[in-house]
């Protein structure tokens, strides 16, 4: 019994576990999203073929978000004649209000030891009269 015990947790968890998470933890995402601010150090635009927490995928063009909340990445409409326009437009030290998937979003310290960045839906910058005075 003790030697079936251990063959899941070696075999069996792992797989299940990335073979299936990011499929999981990317439905999860799509019906649970969660808006946060975060201050942008850089926007970078590359093409990658890492993974966001949705899963693996081939290489596609991206713009990667550096912030003081970890990186996000921003895919959706980005495309090989936009992404550079997209991230040039961001404002170095702004803030920016994000629209992330909430799982991918509470587990980032984890996914970036695994290469993963949370995915974002939209963004907008925060209007000064939205920011807190010190």
């Amino acid at each position: 019994m003790q030697a079936v015990g251990l063959l899941f947790l070696i075999i069996a968890l792992p797989v299940a576990t990335f073979g299936f998470g990011p499929s999981i933890l990317g439905r999860y995402d799509d019906g649970h999203r969660m808006n946060v601010v975060c201050r942008v150090d850089s926007a970078e635009a590359n093409m990658s073929s890492s993974r966001s927490a949705k899963g693996a995928g081939g290489a596609q063009p991206q713009v990667t978000f550096h912030t003081n909340c970890g990186n996000l990445l921003y895919l959706e409409g980005v495309d090989r004649s936009s992404m550079q326009r997209i991230a040039s437009a961001v404002e170095p030290g702004e803030r920016y209000r994000f629209t992330v998937g909430a799982g991918s979003f509470r587990l980032r310290a984890g996914l970036k030891v695994l290469k993963v960045a949370p995915e974002i839906y939209s963004y907008t910058a925060v209007l000064a009269s939205e920011t807190p005075r010190r």
